[in-house]
């Protein structure tokens, strides 16, 4: 019977667990555009967003969302 008992609060916790790990967000990801200096390619941003930058010599700019509009600091 404790087992039994055991076995079901185990199964609860991981299932609880496994329904509480957080999905990643398509905001996190960070997009580079200009010429990259450690690839040697030019960088484009994607459909929809705008370049921005160079953040620096060998990284390039950062693309910000939206095709208008004043650059963020």
């Amino acid at each position: 019977m404790n087992l039994t008992k055991i076995s079901f609060a185990l199964c609860f916790m991981i299932a609880t667990q496994a329904l509480a790990t957080p999905t990643p967000q398509a905001s996190s990801i960070v997009y580079h555009c200009g010429f990259n200096e450690v690839t040697g390619k030019a960088q484009t941003c994607p459909s929809g967003y705008r370049c921005c930058g160079p953040i620096s010599a060998t990284l390039g700019g950062t693309c910000f969302a939206g095709l208008t509009g004043a650059c963020p600091l």
